[in-house]
């Protein structure tokens, strides 16, 4: 498979992933599970939610407008390793703060790690690596 494609399918699973954070609010009812939070805490709960979505949000946008550019130049290569890490580090802390046994954990780990491999192919091919 081409890197083009590869970086677009990030960018739509990254896309999917910000209407994921955005239903927070909704799929786990914050407005009253957050409420025995403290208000600072409550508050950066959400805060961290909002760029998280910005985030995601731009992922996407670099992956879809681009996607030459994230494998063929320097810069490209160090954003999309960039990317590939945060996505690493999502898995990991995947682990070390729901461990495997929650119901689920296998999957979001796998996710995590399937979207790295989606930046790191791109930016370590050889012919990537050429320029």
């Amino acid at each position: 498979m081409n890197t083009k494609r590869l970086l677009q399918i990030g960018g739509v699973i990254n896309l999917l992933l910000v209407a994921f954070h955005l239903s927070f609010w909704k799929m786990f009812n914050w407005g009253q599970s957050l409420a025995c939070l403290s208000p600072d805490d409550r508050a950066v709960m959400q805060v961290l939610n909002i760029h998280m979505a910005y985030t995601l949000t731009i992922f996407a946008i670099v992956s879809f407008v681009f996607p030459g550019e994230l494998s063929a130049t320097k810069l490209g290569r160090v954003i999309s390793l960039a990317i590939a890490g945060f996505w690493i580090l999502r898995g990991v802390n995947q682990l070390v703060f729901w461990g495997l046994s929650l119901a689920g954990s296998w999957i979001i780990l796998v996710i995590c790690l399937a979207v790295a491999a989606l930046y790191l192919i791109p930016a370590t091919r050889k012919s990537a690596l050429g320029n």
